[in-house]
């Protein structure tokens, strides 16, 4: 009796068969590719959204600095000499402890780094408050302003626009001001009724003023 032989799978059917195999190991390997991909693409993302969640600084401009005036170191012997005094109709003589109003101009200098002086008439024993001070730009300009719109202009007091001269009468007393390069000088009192009582002190003043 002949055992039947097995026949041997055809060649064709072993090629189809590894041709499957092949291709689903490449399907595999693309799936894995894909996988490993994605969680470094979404790394990416997520620093890109950090990166444009996080604030901005802007720099902060930095404030200029405050405009402050020029002290002014004159004393009050220099700001009206003996001689100065003597010579003046009637004649002055230096106010021992004399002390600037409060809301006087003279106290005002005296904010701005100024100096202010009293000197008492000889005959009628009023006093003449004289002040010079070297405001800052900006209130220098508010204080010219103020004599312009409040005071009458005297050309006497100085050549104007090298010195700028006004004058009026605040609650009784004669104000006379002269504005010349940065400095402002006031010379107040009663016995001033007119602009020309205060030309001597005014124009003594202003001869002493460094240059």
């Amino acid at each position: 009796m002949r055992i039947p032989r097995l026949r041997r799978p055809s060649r064709s059917l072993s090629g189809s068969a590894a041709a499957v195999t092949l291709v689903a190991a490449s399907a595999l390997l693309l799936t894995g590719c894909q996988a490993s991909s994605s969680p470094a693409a979404s790394a990416s993302q997520s620093a890109g959204a950090k990166a444009s969640d996080a604030p901005s600084t802007t720099p902060k401009a930095s404030a200029s600095p405050t405009a402050k005036p020029t002290p002014v170191t004159l004393t009050c012997d220099q700001v009206l000499t003996t001689a100065q005094l003597a010579a003046m109709v009637p004649p002055l003589v230096p106010a021992s402890g004399y002390q600037p109003d409060k809301g006087s101009d003279a106290a005002k200098a005296v904010s701005y780094a100024g100096v202010a002086c009293g000197y008492a008439n000889a005959s009628s024993g009023g006093i003449v408050a004289v002040s010079i001070a070297q405001p800052a730009s900006g209130d220098f300009t508010s204080l010219k302003n103020d004599a312009i719109t409040h005071s009458n202009v005297v050309p006497t007091y100085g050549v104007p626009p090298k010195v700028m001269g006004y004058f009026s009468v605040d609650h009784g007393s004669g104000v006379a001001q002269a504005f010349t390069g940065k400095y402002w000088v006031v010379a107040s009192s009663k016995d001033f009724t007119e602009p020309g009582d205060a030309s001597p002190v005014i124009a003594g003043v202003l001869a002493n003023l460094p240059s």
